[in-house]
C-alpha cells in the first residue's frame, strides 16, 4: 500500500491490478476499524440467544413439548408468519431481560430483533434477499457466497456468510423436521419448499466440493397472458393464439434452460383452460401449487418419486375422471406418463422439460424413456412422442438477463407415411421482434375446431392476420427430421 502511495506522489504509472489491490485493502482495513467491536459484541449476543433456545430443548419435559419446539423452530425456517413471529416475541424477551438491547448489529439487518431471528432461525443473509428483492427470483448460496442478479447490475454476488459454519447451521435449520425422510449421509441431496412456495435445493459434500442451496420463486402477481405480456414474455397481440392453445385441448410442451420462466407460463396457459374440468396434476415434488393458486378449480395434486410415478400414481389419476393433465417437469420417470396423459384426454396436457430446440424435443423424450424402459427402440419411441406433441414453446432469458421470453411456438407433425417429424414454427421471435405462420396442421386444426370453436376461430383469425404483416422468413419456418419409409 505504500509502494502505491509513493508511486502516485511520485506520478509514476500505476496499474489496474494495484489499483484495484490497494482499494480492496483498504475497504478492509475500515471494515475492521468500524465494524470489528459492534461485530464481536454481536456474536456474543448471537451466542447467548442460542444458548437460551438449546436449554429450552434440552429441559423440554416431554417428548411432545420437545416436538413442539422443534417444529416451530423448523416452521420459523421456512417462513410461517405465526411461527416467525413467536420466535422474535422471544428472543425480544431474552434481548430485554439480559439488557442487550444496545448491542449493535450487522447492517445489512432491520433491528436487533431481525438480526439475531435471522442468525440463529432464519435464512441468514439470503433473507436480504428473500425479503427485499421481491423481483428477483432465483438466489444461489455456493459456499460462503450469495449470489443474485439486481436489475441494471452486471455483478451477481452481493452479501455473503461469515462462516461455513453458518451455512451448515441453514441447511441444518432447513431440514431439522425432515432429515431422516430427504436428507442423510447417503444422500447429500433435498429439495424442499419454503411457507412462500420458495423452492430450495440443497446439494453439500461429498456430492459437491462445497454446500451450495438454491432458491427459486415466481415474481409474477398474476398469472395471466395480460400479464405475461405486460412482462414482455408473449406478444400482447398474440393473446388469442396462446388462449386458443389452451383451451382447445392441445398437448403442451414448454421447453428451456432452468429459469426461463416454463412454469410461470405454464400456469398462465392454465389459468385459461376451462374452469369447470376436472384437473390432475403430478409432480416429484410439490412445486407449482396449482390448487392454492387456483382455490377455485376442481383439481387434485398427486405427488409420486421414481418408483410410484407410472406405477402407482397414474393409474390412480384416471380414477379422477380428468379433463385435463399438469405434469410439473419431465425427467424419465414422467415421460412415459406424459405420452399416457395426452391418450387418455382430449383436454389440454401441459409440462416442462429442459431442452433448447424445438426440433429436438420429440428425440429427447424417447431417449429419457429409453433410459427409464431397457430394450425400447429408439425409432418407435420417438414417432410416438412426436404423434402425441402438438406444440412446443421455447423459452429464453434475453440477452439483457431481465427478460424471460417465449421465443417460439412450434408445431410437432409427425407424418406416418415418410415417417418424418417436423418441427413447424407458428411464431418466432428473432431478436428483435415476434415473426408468425399460420399454417397448422389439419388434423390438428379439425381436433381443436371440434374442442372450443369460439377460441379456435379467434386464435386462427389472429394467427393469420399476424402471419400477413409480421411474416417467418421461409427458411426460419421449419425442420424435418426422416430416416425413409414407404
Amino acid at each position: 500500500m505504500a509502494a502505491i502511495e509513493k508511486e502516485t506522489k511520485e506520478n509514476k504509472e500505476v496499474t489496474i491490478e494495484q489499483l484495484i489491490n490497494y482499494t480492496r485493502e483498504n475497504q478492509k482495513n475500515k471494515a475492521a476499524a468500524t465494524t470489528g467491536y459492534s461485530l464481536g459484541a454481536f456474536d456474543g449476543t448471537l451466542e447467548v440467544i442460542s444458548k437460551y433456545f438449546d436449554q429450552r430443548l434440552d429441559s423440554a419435559k416431554t417428548d411432545d413439548e420437545k416436538k413442539s419446539y422443534l417444529n416451530q423452530q423448523h416452521r420459523a425456517t421456512i417462513g410461517h408468519p405465526e411461527a416467525v413471529q413467536e420466535i422474535k416475541i422471544i428472543i425480544k424477551q431474552q434481548v430485554e431481560h439480559m439488557k442487550l438491547t444496545e448491542t449493535q448489529y450487522p447492517s445489512i439487518y432491520q433491528n436487533l430483533i431481525d438480526a439475531l431471528f435471522h442468525e440463529i432461525w432464519g435464512l441468514g443473509v439470503v433473507s436480504v434477499w428473500l425479503e427485499r428483492h421481491r423481483n428477483i427470483g432465483k438466489c444461489r448460496v455456493n459456499g460462503t457466497e450469495v449470489r443474485y442478479k439486481k436489475i441494471g447490475e452486471k455483478h451477481r454476488m452481493h452479501e455473503q456468510y461469515r462462516s461455513i459454519k453458518d451455512v451448515y447451521r441453514l441447511i441444518e435449520n432447513l431440514m431439522r423436521n425432515d432429515e431422516a425422510a430427504v436428507m442423510s449421509r447417503d444422500k447429500q441431496y433435498a429439495e424442499l419448499r419454503l411457507y412462500d412456495g420458495t423452492r430450495v435445493v440443497i446439494t453439500q459434500p461429498t456430492l459437491t466440493l462445497l454446500p451450495t442451496i438454491v432458491f427459486r420463486r415466481n415474481t409474477v402477481e398474476h398469472f395471466t397472458l395480460k400479464e405475461q405480456a405486460k412482462l414482455e414474455t408473449i406478444d400482447d397481440k398474440a393473446a388469442p393464439i396462446y388462449r386458443m392453445i389452451a383451451r382447445c385441448g392441445s398437448k403442451c410442451i414448454i421447453s428451456g434452460e432452468p429459469g426461463t420462466g416454463k412454469s410461470t407460463i405454464l400456469l398462465s396457459l392454465f389459468a385459461e383452460t376451462e374452469t369447470d374440468k376436472i384437473t390432475v396434476s403430478a409432480e416429484n415434488a410439490p412445486e407449482l401449487g396449482l390448487k392454492s393458486r387456483f382455490p377455485d378449480r376442481d383439481i387434485t395434486e398427486f405427488v409420486g418419486d421414481d418408483k410410484t410415478m407410472v406405477a402407482v400414481v397414474f393409474p390412480r389419476t384416471l380414477r379422477q375422471d380428468p379433463g385435463q393433465y399438469i405434469i410439473g417437469e419431465v425427467r424419465e420417470v414422467e415421460a412415459s406418463l406424459y405420452k399416457e396423459a395426452c391418450a387418455n384426454t382430449t383436454g389440454f396436457v401441459g409440462t416442462t422439460m429442459h431442452e433448447k430446440d424445438s426440433s429436438n424435443v420429440p428425440g429427447t423424450l424417447a431417449r429419457k424413456e429409453i433410459r427409464w424402459v431397457q430394450g425400447l427402440n429408439y425409432q418407435i419411441a420417438l414417432t410416438d412422442y412426436a404423434n402425441h406433441i402438438d406444440f412446443v414453446l421455447v423459452m429464453e432469458l434475453d440477452e439483457n438477463q431481465i427478460t424471460l421470453r417465449n421465443v417460439e411456438i412450434s408445431e410437432i407433425v409427425f407424418d406416418a407415411i415418410t415417417l418424418t417429424v417436423t418441427s413447424r414454427r407458428i411464431m418466432w421471435f428473432d431478436g428483435q421482434q415476434w415473426l408468425f405462420h399460420h399454417h397448422i396442421d389439419n388434423r390438428l386444426k379439425n381436433r381443436m375446431r371440434r374442442k372450443n370453436r369460439e377460441s379456435f376461430e379467434e386464435g386462427m383469425k389472429a394467427l393469420e392476420a399476424l402471419s400477413l404483416k409480421y411474416p417467418i422468413p421461409e427458411e426460419e419456418k421449419e425442420v424435418s427430421l426422416t430416416w425413409g419409409g414407404g
